[in-house]
């Protein structure tokens, strides 16, 4: 009795969705660039039971498997969705937090007419009610969410929900695009500076608006400029050997898609960074290129995944990067918390202590409440200023970063200072790490400090500075690969009311 009244509800609430949207006869897959890690997921696919595997929630595996394709990969499928929702559907917590219902559905739907290719009508009934029982968590979670903690992933699961059920209106998608002009700052970067996060963005927005035009809904150019502005502004985010700079969890795994996806044509007139106070200050000429972290954390779920690399920097020139931060990593699906410390990256460490409290999938309890930015210009240099008050509270100390940049030449100078906010005779070790990109051979002048740079393309660096140097092992890691690499130290003791180190690098 309680099975046929348990087969009598199924059926109504499937039949009920059909009669709103047949997706047999809708081609659902608006994706302009597949961000799956297909090497990840080739690591567990084929296992007995992946569908418990702790990477699969977000049903990546459905865009393997659809390139995988036949039956096996349709068979696949089919037995890892049913069985991950006869494990998952009671759960109330994990795995339904935070954007990966929409992740689900998103894949669900883009991949609904291969994984239904070779499907019995019983089948087909299963994947419909997971998909609807997916659409009615969106609809709720979406409703009850801050602005702040919505990604565009639940943007696009949202209107695909909405359009799918013929309830969108103007009402509803002028409130997307108020949700998406709140999560880019004015330069029209995303608010979590991460490069990658940003590209997903990009793609998301384009996404919205095909299915604005698919579903023949009003407004489907109301995101024209924000893509426009978003996309111009990724384009001056890019090395001289076309890599993505490693701030705050980016990774280069999906870059040639991204930079493949740019239409270079309508974004060939220079930005630049200005009138800004927050971001990832940047500079570029024929020589050189030069990205400075001067990012203000928030409380909000948007900057849950900052590094605590705070006034950190990349620098290339001559195709190819000299300057790095430690990277990040998509191997085992989160990024490591130690490349997030401050010392994973080519910046200012007091004592060796974070600059931000790293707390995982949450943003920090304690950074810096004030970071300051300004940027002086003429014919012959450029000057960047950042400043933090992220060791005050702990040590009494501010840190400022000063960036001399020289416009014809391929030199920049810096002035590390660390202040005494309150004179306290306490002895703190302090360190100005510079990461270097691998494959580099060094070599100590004579007085210890100067340190010529050989790199893998043969150009010569010099980096100088005013007190010696040390020279300390590292990684880079970057495309999941973990390379050895090595770092310039000044390192010191601040006692006195304030330290200035001068350095600076230049090619020779």
């Amino acid at each position: 009795m309680i099975l046929a009244l348990k087969k009598i509800i199924f059926n109504n609430i499937t039949s009920k969705f059909n009669s709103r949207k047949d997706l047999s006869y809708l081609d659902l897959n608006f994706r302009k660039i597949d961000f799956t890690n297909h090497n990840k997921i080739k690591s567990f696919i084929f296992k007995k039971d992946f569908y418990k595997n702790k990477n699969i929630h977000n049903f990546d595996f459905l865009n393997f498997s659809n390139r995988l394709g036949g039956k096996i990969g349709i068979n696949l499928s089919k037995e890892a969705i049913f069985g991950w929702y006869k494990l998952n559907k009671n759960k109330i917590g994990f795995p339904w937090l935070e954007d990966l219902p929409s992740k689900r559905l998103i894949n669900l739907l883009y991949n609904y007419e291969y994984i239904n290719s070779s499907s019995k009508i019983d089948n087909k009934k299963k994947l419909d009610f997971i998909i609807y029982f997916h659409i009615q968590r969106i609809l709720f979670d979406f409703n009850s969410k801050k602005i702040t903690e919505l990604t565009s992933f639940d943007l696009v699961a949202y209107l695909l929900s909405c359009s799918i059920l013929e309830k969108m209106n103007e009402k509803k998608i002028n409130y997307i695009k108020f949700i998406v002009d709140n999560q880019v700052d004015k330069l029209g970067m995303h608010k979590s500076y991460n490069l990658l996060e940003h590209s997903k963005f990009i793609n998301n927005l384009n996404e919205i608006k095909n299915i604005l035009l698919f579903f023949e809904l009003e407004k489907s150019n109301i995101f024209d400029k924000i893509i426009l502005k978003m996309t111009s502004i990724l384009n001056e985010y890019f090395h001289y050997d076309g890599t993505l700079p490693l701030f705050n969890g980016t990774n280069n795994i999906y870059t040639k898609n991204i930079y493949n996806s740019l239409n270079k044509e309508n974004y060939l007139k220079k930005r630049e960074f200005s009138n800004i106070d927050n971001g990832i200050a940047f500079y570029s000429d024929k020589y050189k290129k030069i990205f400075f972290d001067v990012v203000q954390p928030t409380s909000d779920m948007i900057s849950s995944n900052l590094s605590a690399g705070t006034l950190s920097i990349e620098i290339s020139g001559f195709n190819e990067k000299i300057i790095t931060n430690c990277g990040a990593s998509e191997s085992f699906g989160k990024n490591p918390e130690y490349l997030r410390y401050s010392a994973a990256h080519s910046t200012v460490v007091l004592q060796n202590t974070n600059i931000s409290e790293i707390k995982e999938d949450n943003p920090h309890i304690k950074f810096p409440q004030s970071v300051v930015f300004r940027k002086d210009t003429d014919q012959q240099k450029e000057i960047f200023e950042g400043s933090h008050n992220g060791y005050l509270k702990k040590f009494n100390k501010i840190i400022k970063r000063k960036i001399i940049i020289y416009k014809n030449k391929s030199k920049l100078e810096g002035e590390d200072s660390l202040i005494s906010y309150k004179h306290k005779n306490i002895r703190l070790i302090y360190h100005i790490r510079f990461h270097l990109a691998d494959e580099m051979v060094l070599n100590f002048t004579n007085n210890k400090k100067n340190v010529i740079i050989k790199t893998k393309l043969n150009n010569i660096w010099l980096f100088k500075s005013n007190t010696e140097l040390i020279i300390e092992d590292s990684i880079s890691v970057d495309n999941n690969i973990t390379k050895p690499t090595k770092q310039i130290v000044i390192k010191g003791v601040l006692s006195d009311k304030k330290i200035v180190e001068k350095w600076s690098i230049e090619k020779i």
